[in-house]
């Protein structure tokens, strides 16, 4: 679609839909709708493959913003586009509903309708509601058996006959005792806690007044069941905190993660969590709007303040939309103090869910980062086979490639290879040395050992891509290649491009971690190169040591530490040892400095 193909558009609030035929793509809603929708086609990325998409656009007008962010959120949940930030769910979280008949009753649901009832959710775990419901059956006496709609019975229920039911449906409730109950309930699904006690208490001494102590007694025990479910069975905060939510937020290359958590009265309710996959290039506001878009429609009944872990544009008119649900409802971003404390808290717990999640993917063969790795570098597949390169020396001395292999984005260790180089004639240059671990990798024995990869790491810039390339060349190959950049963690491509990704991106986080067991892999072998110069040296001065005890010595033990740890008899029981050959090794390591005794 082109600029001049769009109908005359007005400078006001609404709604615009940018249609394929009769497929909506898009749902977008605007304070002008004007100078939004001319927009993409100066943007890029998705804004503008949606109006290069697009064969048409409509278009409905609002009185104001708030209503434009209800009648999007309407027609999104509706028409699902495809372009729209959804976040499919399949968990349909728990609401209380006290219906609106003569003789209400409180019922677990899972959808809301516009029915007159009250809801209260939705509630994160079942388990919780089920908690709040046996209180309420327990010690409110609504009914519970005559059905919804209401229905009359012949003959009271066994909730009745164990004072646990006032049965309206054999007409003996007292309808004010009743519309008290109901009364109650509201206030403790409210969190009107203080004024239920309040309600309780005075019924309490009323019963007690007329000598009615059975009845006084069980308002007592009531208080003391709802003091003890509201006061111990649930984390507190702070008590002053009263009601809000909050909501944290995190993200990984394709993958995110929001967290909602409840307070009531300063006490935790518990939390919903969202982990949304394939996001492509939606940014950070889209998801958050499209998670408050999703939970807000139904929520009931509202907190005064929401805070949020960044501002976004609509954070007034979403505002005013919550508060026009009911109540006033402030929604911002917390910038000291306590609530803070609490958006970092969510933060915390969102990257570890997030965190979490991946690694559940990564264990189902998944890996969520090699399907980033195919799309960030234009690769025909996933790369399930990975292979990293590095080159590094002692000193300048024993230069040796180091070749680590990942499959399914996990370490395959048996693969793990050193290579000595040996064509540098004694002067360091670590290109010639990468160039030579290559081409000997994929033209020697290596070749016909290890299967050819899907995708080469090469620890370093442009400078060790490329001569990681001429490496394959002389091989006769040509594979995709990456370096990693140390300093900045940038990857960087043969033809001199860079890409710069988050550090959360599992992509980068996997070829960090690939990079890293690479250069591992070649300090290990200095180690060892090291710890044998060391045991050399030690025998060359060792009286009764010749060259056949050395071997032997150096064949049983691999490094300084190994030999430290060995005792007199153990070396004396070594072919071509004796005892008195034992105890001269044992001496000469006591004469080392700054080592302690062997036993």
């Amino acid at each position: 679609m082109r600029p001049e193909d769009l109908p005359p558009l007005p400078e006001a609030p609404g709604v615009y839909l940018w249609k394929d035929g009769v497929r909506i793509l898009y749902v977008g809603k605007a304070k002008n709708l004007k100078a939004r929708v001319n927009s993409y086609f100066h943007s890029e990325g998705k804004s503008l493959r949606i109006a290069q998409e697009a064969t048409s656009l409509e278009f409905i007008l609002a009185r104001d913003e708030v209503e434009a962010l209800l009648l999007e959120a309407n027609l999104i949940k509706h028409h699902r586009p495809h372009y729209n930030v959804l976040l499919k769910d399949d968990k349909h979280y728990p609401f209380l509903k006290l219906t609106k008949e003569e003789w209400p009753m409180l019922l677990v649901v899972r959808r809301v309708q516009d029915d007159g009832a009250r809801y209260w959710g939705p509630f994160p775990e079942a388990s919780a509601v089920r908690r709040i419901k046996r209180l309420i059956d327990r010690y409110f006496l609504l009914r519970k058996n005559s059905g919804y709609p209401f229905r009359r019975r012949r003959y009271p229920c066994l909730n009745h006959a164990m004072g646990r039911c006032l049965a309206p449906c054999v007409g003996q409730a007292d309808p004010e005792s009743y519309h008290t109950a109901v009364k109650q309930v509201e206030d403790l699904l409210d969190g009107k806690i203080e004024t239920l006690y309040a309600s309780l208490e005075a019924q309490m001494r009323e019963a007690a007044r007329q000598q009615d102590f059975e009845r006084a007694a069980e308002i007592r025990d009531q208080i003391a069941a709802i003091r003890s479910f509201f006061g111990t069975a649930q984390q507190a905060y702070d008590p002053e905190m009263g009601d809000l939510d909050f909501i944290g937020f995190a993200r990984a290359g394709e993958y995110a993660m929001l967290q909602h958590y409840q307070v009531r009265g300063g006490q935790m309710l518990g939390r919903i969590s969202r982990f949304i996959e394939g996001i492509g290039d939606a940014s950070d506001a889209e998801l958050l709007e499209a998670f408050l878009r999703d939970y807000y429609l139904e929520a009931t009944p509202l907190p005064p303040l929401v805070l949020l872990p960044f501002a976004l544009e609509v954070q007034e008119a979403f505002a005013a939309f919550l508060s026009a649900k009911g109540r006033k409802v402030e929604v911002r971003v917390p910038q000291r103090g306590e609530k803070t404390r609490l958006i970092e808290l969510a933060q915390k717990n969102a990257q570890a869910a997030l965190e979490t999640e991946l690694k559940l993917l990564e264990r189902k063969g998944d890996h969520p980062a090699l399907k980033g790795l195919m799309e960030l570098l234009g690769l025909s597949r996933r790369p399930h086979r990975i292979e990293g390169y590095d080159v590094s020396n002692l000193l300048g001395e024993s230069p040796v490639g180091s070749i680590v292999v990942f499959e399914g984005g996990r370490p395959k260790r048996s693969e793990y290879r050193r290579l000595k180089i040996r064509g540098l004639q004694g002067r360091p240059d670590d290109y010639k040395a990468l160039e030579e671990t290559l081409a000997r990798r994929f033209s020697g024995s290596l070749s016909r050992q290890m299967p050819i990869p899907d995708l080469i790491l090469i620890d370093g810039g442009l400078g060790q891509v490329r001569a990681a390339e001429r490496g394959l060349q002389q091989a006769g190959l040509r594979l995709p290649l990456v370096g990693l950049a140390k300093r900045e963690e940038t990857l960087v491509l043969p033809d001199g491009r860079t890409l710069a990704l988050p550090l959360t991106h599992p992509a980068l986080q996997l070829l960090i971690h690939i990079r890293d067991e690479t250069h591992r892999n070649g300090l290990t072998f200095h180690r060892k190169e090291r710890s044998r110069k060391a045991l050399k040296s030690i025998f060359d001065d060792i009286r009764g040591i010749g060259p056949a005890r050395k071997r032997v010595l150096l064949q049983h033990f691999s490094s300084l530490e190994e030999l430290r740890a060995a005792s007199l008899e153990e070396l004396a029981r070594l072919p071509g040892m004796d005892r008195r050959s034992a105890q001269a090794v044992v001496r000469a390591l006591q004469e080392l400095p700054n080592h302690p005794a062997s036993p």
